[in-house]
């Protein structure tokens, strides 16, 4: 790997921004009914299948959901519930009809011959109590013109079929891959759940003029608490697709969600858990949490560091698996066990021309659109990773005009945070590098001795680590940039090296 000079940074990210339902399901059913559809808006969708047998039978609802879809590709997440007895070892199986093809999965062993896909647990998830849930993914291929969602499942071969008539379901449960333990944090301090909980920690750019509930802005913001007790919930206004962890587990994905969202279907041992929510696209308004009878929030374990990630559709996680959470800087954040954010948006460039959105104005507001000023006295950046001049190209920036730029950004940065190391990537894509290098090295000239420039060229391989070949990394993709990155930034801001 190359080292880092001092010279310009930009990167590349976005996230979708969508909207979305998700199909309600029946709490009980003896026999079988009708299957529910939830189209999700921006090519998003959404089914629930349930049924139930005998006693003694197999009882099963399935949610499927096509998360992200672009020309050729589309991501889908899957769980699957069991609503009978135990089962030890589960197949599901599914048929396609519009000539989709799984192209990769996780938390699940999945293979297809024609339009029949069977998903067997991986071991690790083989055991399903009753009301125990399993949760995969996959990404997948489609013809561009239909990618319909599938009409029937069946676990252990036996249907699962359902109607859609009460509050959706999360499309996984957190006790599907892991058992939590309790993590020891300090005496409670008494928060009630609310927006204005002090003992909430909002990481990332929040809208938090209304107490009423509190919007995350641009790519990659999250929450961060610890709660006492065995269960808990959150209040959502309309549907909203985002991903939880409770105890340090893995995100659960719960799409089309709305009102008041069971987070713990399984009950948590009693003792004081940690929880973390991150808004993926929806109706994306936190009002609350709904705690035990008695319990309380506490403050989460403190971090000290911070880290923001400038950038347009690569930053933001674009055709990755999960969008911002596995996009190279959430990556590093989490792989620094720093706090983390993404300032990104698809499409956006360093410089405003011909109708792209710069970054050098827009990274100063609120959100990713509008004109509301962000006060930068919320939070401080410990370091800022810059990776920007993928699109500028498209909209005919010159050379001069995007060093200009670049160095005024830099400059305007400084200002905001004095003590923060700045990054300036090369873009993959190597454009506007003598542009990005010559606008860190004024800085540098002007005494600003804490702005580096760094080399990506080979770090990573066309059709290889992209997901549509040269333009947008995929999963794989971000943790080889996240490896690179970690010895280049955490010297800087004076955390290990992992």
């Amino acid at each position: 790997m190359r080292g880092i000079r001092r010279t310009g940074h930009r990167q590349a990210a976005q996230r979708a921004q969508v909207r979305s339902g998700s199909p309600a399901y029946g709490s009980r059913m003896r026999t079988v009914v009708a299957c529910s559809v939830a189209a999700l808006t921006g090519l998003i969708g959404a089914v629930t299948h349930q049924a139930a047998a005998g006693a003694s039978a197999v009882a099963c609802r399935v949610d499927y959901a096509v998360t992200s879809q672009w020309p050729g590709g589309f991501t889908a997440a899957v769980s699957v519930t069991n609503l009978g007895d135990p089962v030890s070892g589960w197949t599901l199986a599914w048929s396609f009809s519009a000539g989709q093809r799984v192209t990769q999965a996780w938390s699940a062993t999945v293979t297809q011959n024609g339009a029949q896909v069977t998903a067997a647990d991986t071991g690790y998830n083989a055991t399903l109590a009753t009301g125990g849930s399993a949760a995969f993914g996959f990404n997948g291929s489609w013809n561009d013109s239909a990618n319909p969602v599938p009409s029937s499942f069946t676990l252990n071969g036996t249907a699962c079929t359902g109607s859609a008539t009460s509050t959706p379901s999360p499309s996984g449960s957190p006790s599907a891959s892991r058992t939590p333990s309790p993590t020891p944090t300090p005496t409670p301090r008494g928060g009630d759940g609310s927006p204005p909980d002090p003992d909430i920690t909002y990481v990332g750019r929040w809208d938090t003029a209304s107490s009423t509930g509190y919007v995350p802005n641009w790519a990659g913001a999250y929450l961060a608490t610890a709660f006492t007790g065995t269960t808990v919930k959150i209040k959502q206004r309309d549907a909203v697709n985002m991903y939880v962890s409770i105890d340090g587990g893995a995100d659960v994905f719960y799409a089309g969600v709305k009102g008041t969202v069971n987070l713990t279907p399984a009950p948590l041992p009693a003792g004081t858990h940690t929880l973390r929510v991150s808004y993926r696209s929806g109706d994306t308004i936190f009002q609350g949490l709904v705690l035990d009878p008695g319990a309380t929030t506490v403050a989460p374990p403190p971090s000290t560091k911070l880290i923001e990630f400038v950038g347009d559709s690569i930053t933001a996680g674009y055709l990755d698996s999960k969008l911002a959470l596995s996009a190279y800087g959430w990556v590093l954040g989490e792989r620094l066990h720093v706090r983390h954010t993404q300032i990104a948006r698809a499409g956006y460039c360093l410089v405003a021309q011909e109708g792209c959105a710069g970054q050098s104005t827009q990274y100063f507001k609120l959100g990713s659109t509008g004109t509301a000023d962000w006060d930068f006295s919320r939070y401080r950046a410990d370091a800022v990773v810059i990776n920007l001049g993928t699109n500028d190209i498209g909209h005919h920036v010159t050379g001069s005009t995007f060093q200009s730029a670049y160095t005024t950004f830099l400059r305007a940065i400084r200002a905001k945070y004095p003590n923060a190391a700045l990054f300036a990537m090369e873009t993959f894509k190597q454009r506007y590098v003598a542009e990005t290098k010559a606008a860190v090295a004024a800085r540098n000239a002007s005494g600003d001795a804490n702005v580096y420039y760094i080399d990506t060229e080979g770090w990573l391989t066309t059709g290889v680590d992209y997901a549509d070949g040269d333009g947008h990394p995929n999963d794989a993709g971000h943790i080889k940039i996240a490896n690179r990155l970690a010895p280049i930034i955490a010297p800087k801001i004076g955390v290990p090296v992992p």
